[in-house]
Parts: C-alpha cells; structure tokens; sequence
C-alpha cells in the first residue's frame, strides 16, 4: 500500500511539472523595464562560451550568474530567486536551483 501511495505521489508531481523547474516568470512591462533599468549599467564579464538562449533551456553549470539589483527587485518581486546573465544584448533570467532559463528580456526594450 506504501509503495502504491509512493509512486502515485510521484506520479502526480510529474504530471503537474513539479520539481522540473520548466516554469517560466511572466513579467508586465513595467516590471520589465525596471529590470532593464537597474541591469543596464552594471558591468558584468560576459559567459566565456555560447549556450541556447530560450527559455527552459538549461545553462552549463560554468556560467556565472548575478544576483539582480534591489531596484530591479522592488518592482519584480517575483523575480527575488533569480540570477542574470548579458548575452547578446539580451538579460537571461535563470532559476538557479537547476540553471534553467526562466525569461529573456532584450535590452532594447
């Protein structure tokens, strides 16, 4: 019986993607911009080699990641868990728990 509740439990959390962290952070624009705003001046070292840009997509475990700025963090709140990489003139925000890319905003925006 044990083991039947342990494997539907499994199951069901497969089912509804938990734990797979393929979530994607839906942001407005204005939240959007505040993150642009308070990334745009900070002088990061871009990654040392090439990764897909998309969401859900997984980053190499050797690209460093930034903790966003408080000012970017008042008005996305939600975004408190994730780091940032610039690449390509883009903000590549990532889970870091699994380093999956959560949402990409490009700079121009």
């Amino acid at each position: 019986m044990n083991s039947r509740l342990f494997y539907g439990t499994i199951v069901l959390a497969l089912a509804c993607d938990v734990g797979t962290g393929t979530a994607q952070i839906q942001l407005d624009a204005a939240q959007r911009a505040a993150i642009v705003t308070a990334v745009r001046d900070v002088r990061i070292a871009p990654p040392g080699h090439s990764f897909n840009i998309s969401v859900g997509a997984q980053l190499p475990p050797s690209i460093e990641l930034n903790y966003l700025p408080v000012a970017a963090l008042s008005q996305a709140p939600e975004a408190r868990a994730l780091k940032y990489t610039l690449v390509q003139n883009q903000i590549v925000l990532v889970d870091p728990t699994n380093m999956r890319i959560v949402n990409v905003i490009r700079l121009g925006q």
